[in-house]
């Protein structure tokens, strides 16, 4: 069994897999971390093999790394490079973009979804260009949704993050707060479709770029968006595990 890992900002989530089958996965806080592996009973079901990819901090990583290592097991953190599994990074320094988004294209592309825009709605909004040859040509960050909240909350006196729900003329403080925030990210996605479909009509290429979500908050943005928009909640898991082969 191989064991996977993904390391983020808010979460650890987790795959297991038997081939490029998923048979088991999870999450925890980071704040639980230290209580992973027993927590998700690694100890009496040992994989094969621990492979990872982590934006967080060292601290989270090195914990990780001493609950396997006292089961004999070492984690094997992918990198970022110039290119992998069928795709080309364009990032101008390649092993700097996240692996979490490295993993996320490379599984993209795997599935088929090229060109596209691979939106992760997590603690952040990363919202990379995909297109028809496999290249990735770039990518934005915007606060994600808790985080614009929070940004607002913490410098805006009279505002807090008890968000409301997405309406199209709010008429409530609160359901401004999650209007303002959804739109927000909704926008800068559809801003990024709208420059990949110009460089894809540029080459001649007939095919519209689709977008594909992933993360915690996808399912919000998921309504707003065009109808073929894609949830895929494995994909930053399936790209580590193909990395990793």
């Amino acid at each position: 069994m191989l064991l996977v890992l993904d390391i983020g900002n808010t979460r650890l989530k987790w795959a297991e897999f038997e081939g490029d089958r998923i048979v088991g996965r999870g999450a925890i806080f980071l704040a639980e971390v230290a209580q992973f592996v027993e927590r998700a009973g690694f100890a009496q079901r040992r994989p094969e093999r621990v492979v990872g990819s982590h934006v967080a901090n060292v601290v989270t990583r090195e914990r990780v790394e001493r609950q396997f290592a006292a089961l004999g097991l070492t984690v094997d953190w992918i990198a970022s490079s110039a290119s992998a599994c069928g795709i080309r990074n364009g990032y101008s320094e390649p092993a700097r973009l996240g692996t979490d988004r490295w993993a996320a294209l490379v599984a993209a592309w795997q599935r088929g979804l090229a060109p596209c825009i691979v939106a992760g709605a997590g603690t952040a909004l990363t919202i990379d260009q995909l297109d028809e040859r496999g290249h990735f040509l770039g990518g934005a960050i915007v606060a994600g949704y808790h985080a614009m909240l929070g940004g607002l909350a913490g410098n805006t006196a009279a505002l807090s993050v008890d968000a409301g729900e997405w309406a199209p003329q709010p008429t409530t403080t609160r359901d401004a707060l999650a209007t303002g925030a959804i739109d927000a990210m909704v926008g800068a996605i559809e801003r990024s479709e709208r420059r990949l479909a110009g460089v894809l009509r540029a080459r001649g290429v007939s095919t519209a770029p689709r977008v594909v979500l992933t993360g915690g908050s996808a399912y919000r943005l998921l309504e707003h968006l065009p109808p073929d928009t894609l949830v895929v909640d494995s994909l930053v898991l399936e790209g580590v595990r193909l990395l990793a082969q």
